[in-house]
């Protein structure tokens, strides 16, 4: 059996409750978690002692100074990604890291300035990062793990598995991906300073990762190396901020969004041609889209992480139901429903979990690692570029 990892996780919110109980169900590989840190020491405490950790911080310095922490594990606020992956590197610590692994949040701004900041500026911004984390984990061969959980989701490796059949003889020519619900109630979400952009950088970065994953994946099988992302174009705006939406009397979607983009569009060509299409959107009613329509030369494939009809339940009146679970971004429990008995399994958390712990424990690469963490980030900027030129704009 392969030695315990033992792992220090850094923020104490929504996702750090979802990683810990991913890391309950790794299998083959023990696991122990030995501290947690956030801001808020009272909010560590109180997880910790449901999770049985047995230390919590209000520093992130602790965990970077114990020695026997092998693993930093990163859910926090987007714009601490960067520094934290750089620091946890020089201290020798494998790393895993929340979407997006960098991004611009205003260096030194004022804040109501950020989102108005020349996008070539921020671009070049992101693609200094990431010269920066090349070099410093070139110094430090530490592993990093980039948690986009749907390329480890189990409707995607389904998907995988018939398509790496179909490159025998066929090739992916289009992809149409998305990712959308009825709007983050975090206020973070809704200012560039804190997130980085919109829509796009919030929810778009899954099925991207995922086009880019795919493409990559398939010229590695075909040809030995990948296909990868030529040029972008894209499409954005705040529908919230429309005429159509003013007019409208009450709406249950998100509202008060301050300087990024509520839908988008971003077209990526690939350097074989072939094209991806990739929807964000805070417009959408009745829980969330998660899903993908793959078209090859000789064969389609869809997936959808979340399709669940196994449960089903009616009400009018939803009240004796208002404290359970249903699904992520459900407005209403009303009317006809389809509870997800095991939604966190479905858009592949524990697997994500599973698979670095394996990579860390036997020495192997993850199956999204750095390399897919910087492309979706010059993909998501070079979008970006595009949006407010209005032109294809081509990637280094």
């Amino acid at each position: 059996m392969a030695e315990k990892v033992k792992v220090g996780i850094v923020g104490a919110g929504f996702a750090a409750g979802f990683h810990l109980r991913s890391y309950r169900q790794v299998q083959g590989v023990p696991v122990e978690i030995l501290a947690i840190v956030d801001i808020n020491k009272a909010r560590a405490e109180d997880l910790a002692r449901r999770f049985g950790i047995p230390k919590f911080y209000d520093d992130y310095r602790y965990i970077l100074e114990d020695k026997s922490i092998q693993v930093v594990d990163l859910v926090v606020p987007n714009a601490l990604h960067l520094p934290m992956v750089l620091q946890a590197a020089q201290a020798d610590k494998h790393i895993i890291c929340e979407k997006p692994l960098t991004g611009y949040f205003g260096q030194g701004e004022p804040d109501d300035k950020v989102g108005a900041t020349p996008k070539k500026k921020m671009l070049e911004k992101v693609r200094a990062d990431l010269k920066l984390v090349t070099d410093v984990m070139a110094a430090h061969p530490v592993k990093f793990c980039y948690a986009e959980n749907w390329v480890h989701a189990p409707a995607f490796r389904k998907a995988l598995e018939l398509m790496e059949k179909c490159f025998v003889s066929g090739s992916i020519l289009e992809m149409r991906g998305e990712e959308s619900h009825s709007g983050s109630h975090a206020e973070y979400a809704k200012w560039w300073r804190h997130a980085g952009g919109g829509a796009m950088a919030r929810l778009g970065a899954h099925p991207i990762a995922s086009g880019l994953f795919l493409k990559q994946f398939e010229g590695e099988k075909k040809f030995g190396r990948p296909i990868r992302a030529k040029e972008v174009l894209a499409d954005g705006v705040d529908l919230t901020k429309t005429s159509a939406f003013a007019s409208t009397k009450a709406s249950p979607l998100v509202t008060g969004w301050g300087d990024v983009e509520t839908w988008s569009q971003l077209t990526i060509t690939f350097s074989d041609g072939t094209k991806g299409t990739f929807f964000a959107a805070d417009d959408l009613l009745g829980g969330m889209e998660s899903n993908m329509d793959i078209r090859l030369s000789n064969a389609r494939v869809k997936f959808d992480l979340c399709p669940v009809r196994v449960c089903q339940f009616y009400t009018i009146d939803p009240t004796p139901v208002k404290d359970v679970y249903f699904n992520e971004k459900q407005e209403t429990k009303a009317g006809l429903s389809f509870p997800n008995p095991h939604e966190e399994w479905l858009l592949g958390y524990p697997h994500e979990i599973q698979d670095f712990m394996e990579a860390i424990a036997y020495g192997r690469q993850p199956l999204t690692g750095l390399d897919l963490a910087k492309q979706v980030v010059e993909v998501l900027y070079a979008g970006y570029v595009s949006l407010e030129e209005g032109r294809k704009v081509s990637l280094s």
